[in-house]
């Protein structure tokens, strides 16, 4: 993390410069410096995320431990009330000589702390030119100085000693600085002094009718210049003036009188000590930099802000504080604002339509929905590993945005929002990239969701929860725009289509589910997840058989409908004991497999109609089984429905869906793939069937998928298990209906992110080679999350053939078969289908012997 160290950071300059750097303060370790303590300024820095330490610069070994680590340094320590003439030095000694002390003394101290790969930014001064006794114009850099007092003396040497040194510095010498700050301490320069007297109405006399001439430079270019020299890696050990206006006292004066006519200027015989010299800037534009404040710009608006303003007459007006009110008159929603407002935009948007797409590099965004509803879809320009993630506004959400977040708003409502802005918020102010050459934009563009994605969002996003109906579900994790996790690619440079893969919670079910709703056609219409692939699979199948035809006396006069019934892993055992079987599979291909076994299968969604069909010709079934479905699905509600509809009056519906209680435990998440949208606990599977007037009878829990829980319901029950509210029980004490426990759960997750890169980059380092093993959905999921490509992993074994010849999509890694492996042992292989961890260790024992070592990216992040 790059440190940067602005000392004198509570003063005029560093006050400002803090402001620029507050966009960057989460990515950078910025530290302010200061012999002060200024309250509100310190609060302020905090609000940033700004380090304070105060401190002395003559204090050299707590400068020496705040520097010595440095990668950039801006040094603006130093006494700035000085003396203006000879008369005004000679008769404060003691002040002229603190003055040399600190300016000398202390920069030596500063040249000598910082480390050799630290950039210094030095500002010195203008005056250091203020002993000519003629008007000088335009002088160049490269013109000897003639410093007189003791101020310009002091900047005068330090630029001598660095010149002297092997420091990377900069120079800046400026020219009068102006402009509004939160810090008062230079409202004696001339343009902030005569921006004061004209706030107030008072006079302004002009000494020799305001003929000298004067070299200005505006405060907010000063600073961008500053970072704009520290950012530039090939300005190295340079001088430049740093200046913009060249004007008369008079010429400042009269711009002031224009902006507030009842301000009183006069002109007097007073004399004057010279009349005046300017700098040029010549040098400093050939860099490419540019200046982007105005001086009438900037004088009005410190007369405006420093003005009399005429106070709401209104009886009640609101202090933000946090609190609701409610009574039966409705509801008022007060909010606490970190930092003034100054510009506040009323904006309508009509349905369908996008807005934003852009960024802010130093302020916060702040908006309130009034009404209406908004994805909001952000990502954050700091860290290009970022995922995208989206989630919805609601009326009454006040948003507030990180600078350098780009951010892009959906609207699924006609919708009326309030823009809250700190500064600037003209349409000209808005630019197409951040350039500190330039005038700094309060709005760049960056298109993060263009119109086709803008239309996807708009008609897949799930904006209530299944369960309830409720809308307000709220963020979990996001695990950016993914790829459909079981749609191979055929050739390695096929890009996949990326989908938003993100889970949200409602408060009210205490359901999970996916915030993006890929149409099922994409999903299942060729699908390539074959259930009996595993043994432990058709193991778990054969003993659910077994125990259902013992629980439910099942013969060849029952009928057993499996909804979602892939390849018929679960109906081959109970129709080869006689039992009348029949599967509902969605994909063409697997429902070709599930038929060439002897088991009839439609090749259809599970809906009313098919229902219909099913009574017609098999009659009401005895038992209905979905295993997973209840993750697939979108249209739970007409499922249920439908199951109960073909069932007899005493039939039971089964129902297994991975468990939310082992996915937190275990911190499960690459099972979140756009097939899953749903996550269910035994706590929200109970409030989504309770309220369709259903009963859940049983709760088992099970071992598959990394832990599962198998539901057991009927719409006529005789007697509940105690296992349904012993299974509610133990998620409540788990935390499972409070929203932290998921939000815990999303941080722990990127941890697990960070770490498994972290290892996985070691190794290669190391020159390890690295292998994976299985490619099931959870494989595609965590591998574009985590952005391991060929990069990291060569390629992926499968047993699967439908798979072999495939790429994972996103990443683009082949899968081949296991005489790949065989040929050319790797150093590692991580096992990507992890819940099949000890079979494919266990069949794999020569691997072992070659010297392969089996592990999982779980483990890699514990290394």
């Amino acid at each position: 993390m790059e440190k940067v160290v602005i000392t004198g950071g509570l003063g005029y300059l560093g006050t400002e410069l803090c402001n620029l750097y507050s966009g960057e303060s989460r990515f950078k370790e910025v530290i302010v410096y200061d012999k002060n303590f200024k309250s509100a300024s310190v609060a302020q820095l905090r609000k940033w995320s700004i380090k304070f330490i105060q401190g002395d610069i003559l204090d050299k070994e707590l400068l020496s431990s705040v520097l010595q680590d440095a990668d950039v340094v801006f040094h603006l320590a130093g006494i700035t009330d000085v003396a203006y003439t000879t008369e005004e030095e000679l008769g404060n000694p003691e002040k002229s000589d603190e003055i040399a002390n600190v300016g000398i003394k202390g920069s030596r101290n500063v040249i000598e702390a910082i480390p050799k790969t630290c950039k210094l930014i030095f500002p010195s001064t203008h005056v250091v030119y203020e002993g000519f006794s003629e008007k000088i114009e335009n002088i160049t850099e490269d013109e000897p100085t003639n410093p007189y007092l003791k101020y310009a003396t002091g900047k005068n040497q330090t630029e001598i000693d660095l010149q002297k040194s092997s420091v990377n510095y900069i120079v800046c010498r400026l020219a009068s600085v102006y402009g509004y700050s939160g810090d008062s301490t230079r409202i004696g320069i001339m343009p902030n002094l005569f921006s004061k007297i004209a706030s107030q109405n008072g006079t302004i006399k002009l000494f020799s009718g305001g003929v000298q001439l004067k070299t200005l430079v505006p405060i907010a270019d000063v600073v961008r210049c500053f970072k704009f020299m520290a950012e530039n890696q090939e300005i190295s050990r340079e001088t430049f003036h740093v200046a913009k206006d060249i004007v008369t006292v008079k010429e400042v004066a009269e711009i002031c009188k224009r902006i507030n006519p009842k301000l009183n200027v006069i002109e007097t015989d007073d004399p004057i000590p010279n009349l005046g010299y300017s700098i040029s800037n010549a040098k400093l534009l050939n860099t490419g930099f540019e200046f982007g404040v105005e001086l009438e710009e900037s004088l009005r608006e410190m007369i405006t802000k420093w003005s009399e303003h005429q106070r709401s007459n209104d009886w009640e007006w609101l202090t933000p504080n946090g609190d609701d009110f409610k009574d039966e008159r409705g509801l008022i929603t007060n909010y606490v604002l970190e930092e003034p407002i100054n510009w506040i935009g009323y904006i309508e948007s009509t349905a369908g339509t996008i807005r934003a797409n852009h960024y802010h590099p130093v302020m916060e965004q702040k908006t309130i929905l009034m009404s209406g509803k908004y994805i909001s879809v952000l990502q954050d320009l700091a860290d290009p590993e970022s995922p995208v993630t989206t989630k919805i506004i609601y009326p009454g959400d006040l948003c507030n945005i990180h600078p350098n977040i780009i951010h892009t708003m959906v609207f699924l409502e006609d919708s009326i929002f309030l823009n809250l802005v700190r500064g600037d918020r003209k349409h000209d102010n808005y630019g197409e990239k951040y350039d500190l050459s330039k005038a700094i934009y309060h709005t760049v563009r960056h298109t993060l969701v263009d119109d086709d994605f803008g239309q996807n969002l708009i008609e897949n996003y799930s904006t209530k929860c299944r369960a309830t109906g409720s809308d307000k579900i709220k963020p979990v994790l996001s695990l950016g725009l993914s790829p459909l996790a079981n749609n191979l690619l055929k050739n390695i440079d096929d890009e996949a289509e990326l989908f938003p893969l993100e889970m949200t919670y409602c408060p009210d079910s205490h359901n999970c589910q996916l915030s993006f709703v890929v149409p099922p056609a994409k999903l299942f219409d060729h699908y390539l997840y074959v259930s009996s692939t595993a043994e432990s699979f058709r193991n778990h199948f054969k003993e659910a058989a077994e125990k259902y035809i013992e629980a439910y006396k099942l013969d060849k006069n029952s009928l057993v409908v499996d909804i979602g019934s892939n390849d018929g892993v679960f109906l081959k055992p109970l129709s080869e004991k006689g039992i009348k079987v029949l599967g509902v599979e969605p994909a063409k291909n697997i429902a070709e497999i599930s038929e060439s076994h002897g088991i009839p299968t439609l090749n259809e969604y599970f809906d009313d109609e098919v229902a219909d069909q099913i009574l017609d010709t098999y009659g009401p079934a005895d038992l209905v089984t979905a295993s997973n479905v209840f993750a697939h699905a979108d249209n739970l509600k007409e499922i249920a429905d439908c199951v109960f509809k073909i069932l007899k009056e005493d039939g039971t519906f089964i129902v297994e869906v991975q468990s939310m209680i082992d996915m937190l435990d275990n911190v499960i998440f690459d099972n979140i793939y756009h097939e899953h949208v749903n996550y269910w606990s035994a706590t929200s599977i109970n409030n989504f069937f309770s309220n369709l007037g259903y009963t859940i009878v049983k709760i088992e829990r099970i071992n598959t998928h990394g832990g599962s829980i198998r539901v057991y319901i009927e719409n006529n029950p005789h007697k509940i298990d105690n296992s349904v509210d012993e299974i509610l029980a133990l998620e409540k004490s788990k935390g499972l209906t409070d929203y932290k426990t998921y939000l815990d759960f999303g941080k722990k997750v990127e941890t697990i992110k960070v770490k498994t890169l972290q290892n996985i980059k070691k190794l290669k380092l190391e020159g390890k080679t690295i292998v994976g093993f299985g490619a099931p959905a959870k494989a595609t999921t965590v591998l574009n999350y985590f952005g391991i490509s060929t990069q990291y992993i060569d390629y992926i074994v499968e047993d699967n053939e439908l798979k072999q010849g495939l790429f994972v999509p996103g990443v683009n890694i082949p899968i081949k078969s296991k005489e790949n492996i065989q040929k050319d042992p790797p150093d590692y292989i991580i096992v990507l289908a992890w819940n099949f961890f000890e079979d494919i260790k266990k069949n794999n024992q020569e691997l072992t012997e070659l010297g392969c070592k089996f592990i999982t990216l779980q483990d890699l992040s514990e290394l």
